[in-house]
């Protein structure tokens, strides 16, 4: 598992508001934007790759609960995407 994915935690989440992260060569690489929503204790998780979050014409979008399984879950989700892209864009 990539280590920006590996890093995320419940605890780590509450850093920011809105947390965007990327992994691979830049202009070339899979993006990522996680949305806190406090009160129903989600994470709105998008991923997408090459521009920005509202440019972006292939936004994938999944929320996750904020707690460790969910951000378990929300890591492998990461990860899967992270794997699909590589493969598509043939990134090692």
């Amino acid at each position: 598992m990539e280590a920006v994915f590996q890093q995320l935690t419940p605890i780590s989440l509450n850093r920011a508001y809105l947390f965007n992260g990327s992994v691979g060569p830049v202009f070339h690489d899979f993006r990522f934007r996680l949305e806190q929503d406090e009160k129903e204790k989600l994470i709105h998780a998008a991923a997408y790759s090459k521009v920005c979050y509202e440019k972006a014409d292939d936004v994938e979008k999944r929320d996750f609960p904020w707690d460790e399984s969910g951000v378990a879950e929300l890591r492998e989700w990461l990860q899967a995407g992270y794997e699909a892209f590589c493969a598509r864009e043939g990134n090692t």
